[in-house]
């Protein structure tokens, strides 16, 4: 008879309810109703490996998309609530075995074969319960390698990549501090026209102040060549005519 088979007909056991803090009285296992506080830790060792399948479940997700620090947190959480049972479980065998000293060696025979079966189903489920702690803690190492050595391969990605945005950094700055200078030599040159362009305007200024203070006299030149031109020609008449005359003149006495 296993701990499931414990309170089924024909075992001799009434239904109750769990409460792992209600001790069997040495009267109750004398009458042989000792059975019920048996019967309390078959359910406790029910529930024990309701919540060891459980923890059983959480494990298989280490690893997978659903893993992560809500898993982390149920797996602890799931950890503690089993040890506090399996510790209250192991305080009731040990207590009920304790109570077998006072009990008839008839009724003792049989409740010690009980007593040694629940034990023996109690350790089953606390060995597979331990087995799952190992099996988490190997799976959670060899994700956290395979975390490890991912950061270790991704970090010289991430060195190549800083780098060439260093060296797109400095070349962006040289291309920055090459247009600045073109810049300068551009504002320069416009400067350069500008003072130029004065200048020449100055130039034309002077050039239009002196023109503009010679025109009387440039006048007055050109007034004396007319002048000079028409008493040249008033002399050149003269001059034809007094030959005229002395050709004349010349005809008479021969």
């Amino acid at each position: 008879m296993s701990f499931q088979d414990v309170g089924k007909p024909g075992t001799k056991r009434t239904t109750t309810k769990l409460n792992t803090s209600a001790p069997i009285s040495e009267k109750s296992l004398a009458s042989g109703s000792g059975v019920d506080g048996f019967g309390q830790i078959s359910d406790g060792i029910l529930q024990y490996q309701r919540n060891v399948g459980i923890l059983q479940k959480i494990m298989n997700q280490v690893g997978t998309k659903t893993d992560g620090p809500v898993l982390e947190t149920q797996y602890k959480v799931q950890v503690d609530v089993l040890q506090q049972l399996g510790g209250k479980l192991e305080g009731q065998l040990r207590a009920q075995e304790g109570r077998l000293q006072s009990v008839g060696r008839t009724d003792a025979a049989k409740l010690r074969a009980t007593h040694i079966k629940l034990t023996r189903d109690f350790k089953t489920v606390e060995v597979t319960f331990k087995n799952i702690q190992s099996e988490y803690r190997r799976r959670r190492a060899r994700v956290t390698d395979q975390q490890n050595q991912a950061e270790q391969q991704q970090q010289p990605k991430v060195a190549e990549e800083v780098d060439e945005a260093q060296v797109a950094m400095q070349l962006q700055m040289q291309q920055d501090r090459m247009n600045e200078e073109i810049m300068r030599e551009r504002e320069e040159e416009i400067r350069s026209i500008n003072r130029g362009m004065h200048t020449v305007n100055e130039i034309y200024k002077d050039l239009a102040h002196i023109v503009g203070n010679q025109q009387e006299q440039v006048d007055q030149v050109e007034t004396q060549m007319e002048e000079t031109k028409t008493r040249t020609e008033d002399g050149l008449k003269h001059i034809q005519k007094a030959n005229e005359k002395a050709s004349a003149s010349q005809c008479t006495i021969s």
